[in-house]
């Protein structure tokens, strides 16, 4: 509850819409973080692929048939290489999108039970009237829209 106390927000706040708050903070963090990670593998994996691309092309430009007979023994082992990095970005890929819409949907029923239990969360009247600072913090700052569902 310290770093609630350093986001300068109006207080005092109850503990429990403390401990809310900076769980969805956490929640939209780790968000963030999957999705940079997707984003990450997916350029590899595209970039991988171009290049395995352009080996072939390489290959069949050389050759000059239809079809590839076989790589060069010099451009094997980085074929090779190409083909399995391709393989292990493809399956990071799929695990860290797996973990990215798990964060997503912790974060958007959090934030969906925050609206929801906003009466209880802001109760006496000088919470109620600074809720909206709150809610303005929130969006300034880490990006979390509080205001509809």
């Amino acid at each position: 509850m310290d770093a609630f106390k350093q986001w300068n927000l109006p207080q005092p706040q109850s503990k429990v819409t403390n401990v809310l708050l900076e769980e969805l903070v956490e929640r939209k963090n780790a968000e963030i973080q999957f999705n940079g990670k997707s984003q990450f593998y997916g350029y590899a994996l595209s970039s991988l692929l171009l290049g395995i691309g352009g080996l072939f092309w390489y290959e069949l430009e050389k050759n000059s048939s239809l079809f590839v007979n076989g790589f060069s023994p010099s451009l094997m082992p980085f074929f090779m290489l190409m083909v399995s990095l391709s393989i292990v970005a493809y399956f990071q890929l799929r695990k860290i999108a797996k973990k990215c819409k798990k964060a997503e949907e912790e974060f958007e029923s959090l934030r969906l039970e925050i609206l929801d239990r906003s009466d209880e969360l802001f109760e006496g009247q000088l919470q109620w009237q600074n809720r909206h600072a709150v809610f303005k913090y929130l969006k300034d700052q880490h990006g979390i829209n509080l205001y509809y569902k």
